[in-house]
């Protein structure tokens, strides 16, 4: 896969830049974290510098195949101008629909945001002329959008191969990040948290391949204490899912992978108890671990050189269950270890924790599309550019 450092610029005018800009924001649109935004900085200053038109392209939110106002960029856009101290001219829905990007390179301003990507038809069946409409105006196109990239979308898959085509700097991060978890020779130790084993089984199973320990958290845990016939009370558990443990567990037998539970847990009513000693009647849910599991998970660390967190030890979005995941933090940001941070609700941990991201090895923004890649397949965006 070629990089977009060592491209030459000089027949270069206009490049697209497929980004991730599905923000979260509160009722009055404002965004509420900007992580995504300033993830896109480096690639759009570097091809800034080259002198080029850009053009960014994004979804927002799950709209249907036309323009929603709730789902528009024209809601955010100034903001968008803020964080990235740029003007950017914003190419609205109905304008692209009647006039295309035919005037792109004379807008006056040097980057333009191409309305909501998933407002039209042809970005979600992956339409050939459809993204056509777009890269016959582009030059060069970068993806750097690793998150959307598990897609099978026009702006992720089809336009990389109208055109030469590259990853952008994080992108490259993403792809670098996840290879060392599932290549490396380094010893590694996964923390899995969550709630469900089914949105995570194939990628726990392909974990077992690569990891020497697994320590399963969060409400996850649920159903592997269950499964061990450990009392859980009134706890958040999956109806169904032994059947998926009993694999994980098999796998991790075939492949010398140990799998690590807590030893002790905080329940709903903020008692503390060790696993062993945890009632018999259903008149509690475990929410959060506690000391003596963390002091497992820092004896874990200590013993690897790399380390992938995805998912939160337990209820973080109540402060009181916050703990063992803010224990967890500052665990990883104080280790040796090559730590990665595997996106979605484990950033909302770090932030409540406190802890700034530079403390990690990388920190991913993808989310599913991290888990998917963990997995043994390729994903959409990240194949098309290695054909291109």
């Amino acid at each position: 896969m070629k990089t977009l450092s060592k491209i030459d610029f000089q027949n270069i005018k206009s490049v697209g830049i497929r980004v991730d800009f599905n923000v979260p924001i509160d009722e009055n649109f404002n965004v509420t974290d900007e992580t995504r935004l300033l993830r896109a900085i480096d690639t759009i200053n570097f091809i800034k510098e080259k002198k080029c038109k850009i053009l960014l392209i994004s979804h927002f939110g799950r709209p249907k195949d036309n323009f929603e106002s709730k789902y528009s960029f024209q809601n955010l856009i100034e903001q968008f101008s803020n964080i990235l101290n740029e003007k950017i001219n914003l190419i609205p829905y109905e304008y692209f629909l009647q006039k295309g990007l035919v005037k792109f390179q004379q807008f006056k301003e040097n980057i333009s945001l191409l309305d909501n990507i998933r407002f039209f038809k042809g970005e979600k069946i992956n339409d050939l002329i459809f993204s056509k409409n777009i890269t016959d105006h582009l030059d060069l196109y970068v993806n750097e959008a690793f998150s959307a990239s598990h897609r099978s979308h026009a702006s992720v898959n089809q336009m990389v191969k109208n055109i030469q085509s590259l990853p952008g700097f994080n992108f490259e991060k993403e792809i670098i990040a996840i290879d060392e978890i599932k290549n490396s020779s380094k010893k590694k130790l996964a923390i899995i948290g969550g709630s469900k084993v089914s949105t995570k089984i194939n990628t726990l199973l392909s974990l077992t391949k690569s990891c020497s320990n697994i320590f399963i958290g969060g409400a996850m845990a649920n159903n592997f204490l269950k499964f061990k016939d450990i009392p859980i009370g009134n706890s958040l558990l999956e109806e169904g899912s032994e059947k998926m443990i009993e694999e994980i567990y098999h796998n991790a037998k075939k492949f010398s992978c140990e799998i690590h539970l807590p030893l002790d847990v905080i329940t709903d009513k903020f008692e503390k108890y060790l696993i062993n000693k945890l009632p018999l009647d259903s008149n509690f849910k475990i929410l959060d671990l506690s000391d003596i599991s963390i002091n497992l998970l820092d004896n874990l660390i200590s013993k690897s050189e790399i380390v992938l967190w995805n998912g939160p030890m337990g209820m973080i979005e109540n402060e009181n269950f916050a703990y063992g995941s803010s224990k967890l933090a500052s665990l990883l940001a104080n280790s040796p270890s090559q730590v990665v941070i595997g996106g979605g609700d484990t950033l909302l941990a770090i932030n409540i924790a406190g802890i700034n991201f530079d403390q990690f090895h990388f920190v991913s923004t993808a989310g599913g599309a991290f888990l998917e890649a963990l997995e043994d397949k390729q994903l959409p965006g990240v194949e098309a550019l290695n054909l291109s």
